[in-house]
């Protein structure tokens, strides 16, 4: 199968981000009403940074993940799968009635991935300069660049302005959706969807390794749990990056079992088409289990590939 998204050393790709869209939290209580629901500081916005996060349920399994950017001060956006929309407005809208602030679908703006070698300078001919690093952003009239990495980035556009960022066309290849959840899995982020809801602890996917979480933030819902995993080192199972021979991706939750003894010991995150016929997938399973880790109904062991940051050993604590 060939895809777009197996590139070149010197290209660079667009990718409509159709998979995904924004929800607003606007009004005066936006930031202190999500405070107390997420693991992230969202104190931490004003930088300006963006933060990967999470909303958990009362035993700390994850009921929605989530990009938040501070728009302005009465306005923090989600970047969220499109999947997960109703939940996300059914989850958080069980406690907004108590705020100051509301929730608001905004279909009003287009968002784009570019990835590639060439992506840095082309973000910066349209924008005119570049975020001061990893996770910041910048705004050009109300549109919006975010450093994912010096060669990822997403753009934020008012879809009545679509136009004026041409060049964003003109200057890259089009690619697809394959392509931009293979960067994600190559940097170890995940997203949770329908078929992971409430499957995973905010750690179970790494969240602490990607500024996901903020240990020291105070209360929301799950953080006991949460910080519990955490201070007592009871963390045993990790997400991992590995590749395997395939024609057909896997679904996310799908069940991953030990290969010799056939016991459970995880579930797979992500996966997405690489070249060569394999693929390559995101999984969070028991540490001890990485060497003999396999598909429910498969029987090939699963290669294990590098994650661009460590995971931590028992005895760490990441604060």
């Amino acid at each position: 199968m060939t895809h777009a998204s197996l590139t070149t050393n010197h290209s660079t790709y667009r990718v409509t981000l159709n998979q995904t869209r924004l929800l607003l939290v606007k009004g005066p209580d936006a930031s202190k009403f999500l405070q107390g629901q997420v693991t992230c500081d969202l104190r931490e916005l004003s930088a300006p940074v963006t933060r990967i996060g999470a909303q958990c349920n009362p035993k700390g399994r994850i009921l929605l993940s989530f990009r938040a950017l501070q728009m302005d001060a009465e306005t923090i956006a989600l970047r969220i799968p499109a999947s997960m929309l109703e939940k996300a407005k059914s989850s958080l809208g069980k406690y907004i009635v108590f705020s100051k602030a509301k929730l608001h679908d905004d279909s009003d703006y287009s968002l784009y991935g570019i990835y590639g070698d060439a992506a840095q300078q082309t973000v910066e001919a349209v924008f005119k300069k570049l975020p001061a690093g990893n996770d910041g952003w910048i705004e050009q009239d109300g549109n919006f660049l975010i450093q994912l990495d010096e060669h990822r980035f997403e753009c934020w556009i008012k879809s009545s302005e679509v136009a004026k960022f041409e060049q964003l066309t003109s200057h890259t290849l089009s690619g697809d959706i394959n392509g931009w959840e293979l960067q994600n899995i190559r940097a170890g982020v995940a997203d949770i969807h329908p078929e992971t809801l409430e499957l995973f602890t905010p750690q179970e996917i790494n969240y602490q390794l990607i500024n996901g979480i903020n240990f020291r933030k105070g209360c929301y819902t799950g953080q006991e749990i949460v910080a519990r995993l955490h201070y007592r080192g009871k963390l045993k199972r990790h997400m991992y990056r590995f590749t395997l021979s395939s024609t057909q991706l896997p679904t996310p939750g799908s069940a991953l079992i030990n290969a010799k003894t056939r016991q459970a010991c995880g579930h797979l995150v992500a996966a997405a088409f690489a070249a060569d016929g394999q693929i390559e997938i995101l999984a969070s399973l028991l540490d001890e289990q990485l060497d003999q880790v396999t598909l429910e109904n498969s029987g090939e062991i699963f290669s294990q590939l590098p994650l661009p940051y460590a995971i931590p050993t028992a005895d760490d604590i990441i604060e």
